[in-house]
């Protein structure tokens, strides 16, 4: 750029605001060096003020390289940096398709606002009915939180959902009552909202990376392989021999697929995830591919289970997911094949 573009902010704590876990002015600079690769990063301060040491980390991080000017005043094109432009909106002002925004009246509030879409935007494209409705409205309000403190990383959000799969277990075990059972199938649910977290972490302060991926999905996995057993252990102490073995042949089967779609994931792509079945039944009928991927959508099972479990009909659930998990393992031996 022959007049680099400056970004004018109210105050500088504006521009070491965290925004759902980043600074403000960390986020422009990710956004100037998508745009113009040798542009620095113009802030304009009030009263000469300097950026935190987290935000200069940040920008270090983001745009690696970039320079950092600070001003206390700009000519040319200057925008209001509380409006925090992503790439594509700044992109369309430097190329004249789009006005330069106003400043906000409540520039904080401005920032909040960002905050927010941010989170939103962090939801899957293939998320189901349970996650969409129930479990993304809970993980954001909890993500919304953790990010403020800023020290938070995807791994503690993995690391809350493992504990939370262990105290399941731990209550299945311990407990082998129908209250038991309750109490573990909610924290099942609970370990599945919680779940959501450390990817609205890792997406919303672009921190993703294969191994955090690869422990996710195994922990995902583990709990759901928990659940099963734990119930399972329970009624068998129970009497319950029939929904035991329903409990224990769910097991088995899920290990199984699980282990396939693993093994194929991680030769393939070097990261252990489960959704290879599903990403190739993308080209497939929408009909059909909706039925599977019901079958298989953990959202969904885990909220049926808790359902099941307050109802006291946890035993018919898990024969019902007994012969929905063999339909769904015959189908990934079909798709690797």
């Amino acid at each position: 750029m022959t007049s680099p573009l400056a970004f004018r902010f109210a105050s500088a704590a504006h521009a070491d605001r965290l925004v759902a876990g980043l600074p403000a002015a960390a986020r422009l600079a990710r956004a100037v060096r998508s745009v113009a690769a040798d542009a620095p990063l113009v802030l304009v301060l009030p009263g000469g003020s300097a950026l935190a040491p987290r935000t200069m980390a940040e920008i270090a991080r983001l745009a690696p390289g970039i320079a950092v000017e600070l001003r206390t005043g700009a000519e040319g094109l200057v925008v209001p940096g509380e409006t925090l432009p992503d790439a594509a909106a700044l992109a369309a002002i430097l190329a004249g398709a789009a006005p330069v925004p106003a400043a906000s009246a409540d520039p904080a509030a401005a920032l909040d606002a960002a905050g927010r879409a941010i989170l939103r935007g962090t939801a899957k494209p293939g998320d189901g009915i349970v996650a969409r409705a129930i479990n993304r409205p809970l993980s954001r309000a909890v993500s919304g939180l953790l990010l403020q403190l800023g020290w938070v990383r995807p791994g503690h959000a993995t690391m809350l959902t493992a504990l939370t799969a262990l105290a399941m277990l731990a209550c299945l075990l311990a407990f082998p009552t129908p209250a038991g059972l309750a109490a573990g199938a909610a924290l099942f649910q609970l370990a599945s909202v919680i779940d959501g977290v450390d990817g609205e972490i890792a997406r919303a302060t672009l921190r993703s990376s294969k191994a955090g991926a690869s422990l996710d999905s195994l922990v995902d996995a583990l709990t759901n392989l928990a659940f099963l057993a734990g119930a399972g252990i329970s009624f068998a102490l129970q009497g319950g021999q029939a929904a035991a073995l329903f409990a224990a042949g769910a097991c088995a089967v899920q290990a199984l697929g699980l282990a396939l779609l693993g093994r194929a994931a991680w030769q393939r792509e070097g990261v252990l995830h489960f959704d290879t079945a599903k990403r190739v039944r993308q080209g497939q009928q929408a009909q059909r591919r909706s039925l599977i991927d019901a079958i298989a959508a953990r959202d969904f099972y885990c909220f049926a289970f808790m359902l099941a479990a307050l109802a006291g009909v946890l035993d018919i659930a898990l024969g019902v997911f007994l012969a929905a998990s063999l339909v769904w393992l015959a189908e990934v031996i079909r798709t690797l094949r």
